[in-house]
């Protein structure tokens, strides 16, 4: 995807089919075909699942602040060009979106759409932020109807399944960025049913860290239990792991900073570091130990792996490698899979100021 700052700007969504094909063959030289460029600031783009509509789709949150591009919308994009196909119909005023994900919000078999947005005017009044799903009508030609669950989540927001005293509990955690909160939420109730509101209660984890950037389920030490992998986001950013308690509901989540002291390459609003990061096995059949880590810079134009010194679940210690410099501009969202058969992932990392997509692989 490639979006513009400046007013009236054309911005895309781009594909590469068969990209472990390619890059087998000619990875100096691959062209992106152009999916769509009816969109305004694409954000995080993921897959619709097949079993949505049997189709190739992607899913399109977009909007950001930035002026004249902050009436966003989520749309489903057909890989072939067919499309958008607006799922939002935002009659309560503009707002922008970044991730979509797919979950049964309602039990009624299909998959709905799980999200956050947002609205922050530069200047003036109006700033709002909700978490909602959006009901599916079993087509994507009409918009969707939203059911909001809560405000103050406002960017990054994903499901989970965790332990109680009472059993499984269905999850959300958010990463509230401009609220500045790590919040979870669930339905006290065995049945995750988020229809009945009454059902749904929710949880301060941390809200200390400032502008929370983003979260991940994993079991980082590797003492058979989930943790939480955080980045807060700001002029001086940090790495957090949080260990989950044996009941989420009212035990200690205690925090671990992992690395701490990024800062974005330029000052300016709205500019900080570090972005997303995840858990990565450089070897997909061989994920017996602790994970590694990569993580993306965001402004300060970088991008890191970090590996565990020990296996020894008290140890949160990590080497880390910086294995990309963009310079001063942004490095946005990392992803990675095995997409050429090998066993060995390859590591996408995008530099959103020099228009560059850069592979890496693990040996």
């Amino acid at each position: 995807m490639t979006f513009d700052p400046v007013p009236f700007s054309t911005d895309t969504v781009q594909i590469v089919p068969d990209v472990g094909k390619q890059l087998l063959s000619n990875s100096s030289n691959i062209i992106p075909k152009i999916v769509t460029t009816k969109i305004t600031w694409p954000n995080e783009i993921s897959g619709v699942p097949r079993s949505v509509f049997n189709k190739s789709m992607v899913a399109i949150p977009d909007g950001f602040l930035v002026p004249f591009k902050t009436d966003g919308s989520i749309s489903l994009v057909e890989v072939d060009g067919k499309g958008p196909f607006k799922l939002t119909d935002d009659q309560t005023g503009k707002w922008f979106y970044h991730r979509v994900v797919w979950k049964d919000m309602d039990l009624d078999g299909d998959l709905e759409i799980l999200t956050c947005r947002a609205r922050e005017p530069v200047i003036g009044i109006g700033k709002a932020y909700e978490m909602l799903w959006l009901e599916n009508p079993g087509n994507y030609y009409t918009p969707w109807r939203p059911t909001v669950i809560a405000h103050g989540p406002d960017i990054f927001v994903i499901d989970a399944v965790l332990n109680t005293t009472d059993g499984l509990r269905d999850c959300l955690i958010a990463a509230q960025f401009f609220t500045s909160s790590l919040t979870i939420y669930w339905v006290d109730n065995k049945i995750a049913n988020w229809t009945d509101s009454s059902m749904i209660k929710s949880r301060v984890i941390d809200n200390s860290i400032g502008n929370v950037f983003d979260v991940t389920v994993t079991d980082l030490n590797n003492d058979g239990k989930p943790d939480l992998l955080i980045t807060n986001n700001g002029e001086i950013g940090s790495l957090y792991a949080y260990e989950v308690p044996s009941d989420f509901r009212s035990g200690d989540f205690k925090r671990h900073s992992i690395v701490t002291g990024f800062k974005p390459g330029k000052s300016g609003t709205g500019k900080g570091a570090p972005g997303a990061a995840m858990p990565v096995y450089p070897n997909t059949k061989v994920n017996e130990s602790k994970p590694s880590i990569l993580l993306s810079g965001d402004d300060d134009g970088k991008a890191y792996y970090l590996e565990p010194l020990s296996n020894e679940p008290f140890d949160w210690t990590y080497s880390m490698m910086m294995f990309l410099d963009a310079g001063d501009g942004t490095v946005g969202e990392l992803s990675f899979a095995d997409v050429d058969g090998d066993s060995y992932v390859e590591v996408f990392a995008p530099s959103y100021s020099t228009n560059e997509l850069f592979v890496y692989r693990f040996t």
